[in-house]
């Protein structure tokens, strides 16, 4: 591991997850020469959509419609656990695509105010994230769930969600555990978003052999692994 360096903290709420999986991370940033050449974007480093885990068939990398439609309490949890994994994309999309995601997986009363609220904060992550001359990780996984409520017009999901973040130069290793509750109306033909709310934790400690990791040797340990959900060789 690297010895320790000057950073300037920066707090910055991920937008993707105050929708889904709210996570408040610690972004750093080190000094670079001016002549660093960056490209601005984050494309090529977008993880894939880890798959979620529902108690039916795996949902997988998917778009951000709304999962197959199954008006039971099955079908509401696999929506809420589809819905929470969507967020780890959204970091690397436009911010019409951001708003045309959400606006597919919301109601139709939460639409207008959850798009702007996700676009709006999307966009500060993204522009720091952008700063990264190296391979942004980004993962949101989600990893258990509890149906608070169910009727076959509403219902509300608690997800487990473990997130993943590290990125050169800009944001320090970390995780964040919360337990994002997801609102759920039957409209249209399909469950969506109402509403969500989180809490933190509960959070493990790490374990007794692990230390604090810096971006560059976390990156540099990692190569040649291929994440969950994207194809070998890309």
């Amino acid at each position: 591991m690297t010895g320790p360096s000057k950073r300037r903290p920066l707090l910055v709420a991920l937008g993707v997850v105050t929708l889904l999986a709210a996570v408040g991370v610690v972004l750093v940033r080190t000094s670079r020469p001016t002549t660093d050449a960056d490209d601005g974007s984050t494309g090529e480093r977008a993880v894939a959509a880890m798959p979620a885990q529902s108690g039916r068939p795996s949902v997988g990398e998917q778009d951000d419609a709304p999962v197959e439609a199954v008006r039971d309490e099955a079908g509401a949890v696999e929506a809420a656990v589809a819905y929470t994994a969507a967020s780890q994309r959204w970091l690397y999309l436009s911010d019409g695509d951001i708003t045309q995601a959400v606006r597919d997986i919301a109601t139709p009363d939460a639409a207008d105010r959850l798009a702007s609220e996700v676009v709006e904060e999307v966009r500060t992550s993204r522009d720091e994230l952008a700063l990264s001359p190296g391979r942004v990780w980004w993962l949101v996984h989600p990893l258990a769930w509890r149906v608070d409520t169910y009727s076959r017009d509403e219902a509300t999901v608690a997800v487990w969600t473990m997130t993943v973040l590290s990125a050169a130069e800009v944001a320090v290793p970390q995780s964040a555990w919360m337990t994002v509750t997801v609102e759920l109306e039957w409209s249209g033909g399909a469950w969506r978003v109402g509403a969500v709310r989180d809490r933190p934790g509960p959070t493990p400690m790490t374990g007794p052999r692990d230390e604090p990791w810096d971006s560059r040797p976390f990156d540099d340990a990692l190569e040649g692994f291929t994440r969950l959900a994207e194809e070998p060789g890309t």
